[in-house]
């Protein structure tokens, strides 16, 4: 009954460091967010933030460096709402910081496909950290930091 009540507690133990190790990763990166028809990509202050437009069917890009990122680049669209999501599936030694430091988001089609009077020239930003959610796989959300126009 002893070695009974040992290998249960081994078992225990086991599956305990397991679902540890499995919540300590970043699980599958969420990148999204909307994209509006502006020089910075975001919504327009004020009274008329309700009036700024959206960037419907735009191509978007993840880039990463290869050691964080499995088959990076990543490409989405926006839909016709102007939101996008983006899946990435990190490497197994990925942290949140090197997502952060070594991946970008670029908006492929030009400014002034949804607005002649705007650059014709596309966005890029670096990804934030949102938050990770843990389930049986972490979610670990990330949106844009902020919208420059691409040189």
């Amino acid at each position: 009954m002893a070695i009974k009540n040992v290998l249960i507690f081994l078992l225990v133990a086991i599956s305990a460091t397991s679902l540890a190790d499995a919540q300590s990763t970043i699980g599958i990166i969420h990148v999204n967010g909307t994209l509006y028809c502006t020089t910075n990509g975001n919504i327009t202050a004020g009274p008329n933030a309700s009036a700024t437009p959206v960037f419907p069917n735009a191509a978007l890009q993840v880039a990463c460096s290869a050691d964080v990122v499995a088959l990076a680049p990543v490409n989405g669209t926006t839909n016709s709402n102007g939101a996008y999501l983006v899946v990435l599936i990190p490497r197994p030694n990925a942290t949140v910081n090197s997502i952060v430091s070594n991946c970008r988001l670029f908006v492929l089609t030009p400014l002034s496909s949804c607005n002649a009077a705007l650059p014709a020239t596309g966005l890029v930003s670096n990804l934030r950290f949102v938050k990770t959610v843990y389930g049986f796989l972490p979610l670990t959300y990330m949106a844009a930091a902020g919208f420059t126009l691409q040189p």
